[in-house]
């Protein structure tokens, strides 16, 4: 069997005042692979939300979930994943959420952030 693995992300579009406010990364280090050392850039997958413009309701981009493969060839083989907002909301504090669900394990980041969440990793089987 493949990989079985389900990657969700959610992202509110304005801070909602619940726990600390937590800044992960500086801008600069924001930039670079958040997921350390071996680890590539695999998928970049847009986070829609239906907001209220001139034509009504309609989903519109308000972030992305960013994937991220260490390559099996130099240690066991993982998968990484963080929820980044809109380019217009990054410094601003902001909830965030990503988890990963593996065929064993799980992981998750949830909060107030400026820059992303995450990372978070499970191994892939």
């Amino acid at each position: 069997m493949g990989l079985r693995m389900r990657a969700v992300a959610a992202l509110a579009a304005a801070g909602i005042a619940a726990g600390a406010l937590v800044s992960t990364a500086t801008g600069a280090s924001a930039a670079s692979n958040p997921c350390g050392a071996g680890y590539t850039l695999r998928h970049k997958v847009d986070i829609k939300k239906p907001l209220y413009g001139k034509e009504g309701y309609k989903p519109r981009t308000v972030g992305q979930v960013w994937w991220y493969q260490k390559d099996p060839r130099h240690s066991a083989p993982r998968v990484c994943a963080i929820t980044k907002p809109l380019d217009t909301l990054v410094g601003k504090t902001t909830w965030l959420d990503v988890y990963l669900i593996g065929k064993d394990s799980s992981d998750r980041d949830s909060g107030n952030f400026k820059y992303y969440a995450g990372p978070v990793y499970v191994a892939r089987t």
